[in-house]
């Protein structure tokens, strides 16, 4: 049987479900988008602790290179009064090569602990961007929370919207149509149903006889001989 309501019944119940499966796509991408925020919060939890534990162990190496130092000084002074105290040249030159070498590590120990100096100066000066960094990150975790619950609320009244909508084309399919349409439905889902543009099946590029589009127009209801969709024309 034909009816003028048909095509453009089965081409809104073709948007319909299309949008529905857009939206249970955006809905559970929630989640994920969700955990992906979380991750990147803690990463920046992470990075401002970090920032303050550099410092922190800095602060440490900079105590137990200055210990060095005053052992290591203790040490040159001892082997200076050793020098002087030598008895013969073998032990002066053996004196001598102490002396050297703690001259050097005393040496080498002040450029550690100044250059260290400098970097924790230079950390300590940027404490302040690291705790801001992570106060934005927190307001933006924040916002992101309430924005998604927000979409999420938007998402979930279309949803129902169309769900409404849905039920309401389907109510409309005439009676001799409505099983083939359930059929279709159970086997393609939100693809049961393709437009025909000009003679072209949209779903699979087949082409439909004049005959059969203008049954179509008519409101006849017809499936692609190739796909299997139920066809409406544009």
């Amino acid at each position: 049987m034909s009816t003028p309501i048909l095509p453009p019944t089965l081409r809104e119940l073709h948007r319909v479900r299309k949008h529905l499966r857009e939206l249970k796509s955006e809905i559970d991408l929630g989640p994920r988008v969700q955990k992906i925020q979380e991750q990147k919060l803690a990463n920046e939890k992470q990075a401002h602790a970090d920032a303050h534990d550099a410092i922190g162990k800095l602060k440490l190496k900079i105590r137990d290179d200055e210990g060095t130092l005053k052992q290591v000084n203790g040490q040159l002074a001892k082997f200076e009064k050793q020098l002087n105290d030598a008895a013969s040249p073998k032990e002066f030159e053996g004196k001598r090569s102490e002396i050297r070498q703690a001259q050097e590590k005393i040496a080498a120990t002040e450029e550690l602990i100044l250059q260290q100096m400098e970097d924790l100066e230079r950390k300590t000066a940027d404490l302040p961007n690291a705790d801001k960094q992570w106060a934005d990150a927190q307001a933006e975790f924040a916002q992101s929370k309430i924005d998604a619950a927000e979409r999420l609320e938007r998402l979930l009244d279309d949803q129902k919207l169309n769900q409404t909508l849905l039920a309401e084309l389907e109510a409309k399919l005439p009676a001799d149509v409505k099983p083939q349409y359930d059929r279709l439905v159970r086997s393609y889902g939100p693809d049961a149903l393709a437009g025909v543009d000009g003679r072209i099946c949209q779903q699979c590029r087949t082409t439909i006889t004049e005959q059969q589009r203008s049954e179509l127009i008519g409101g006849k209801f017809l499936c692609c001989s190739k796909c299997g969709r139920g066809l409406y024309p544009v």
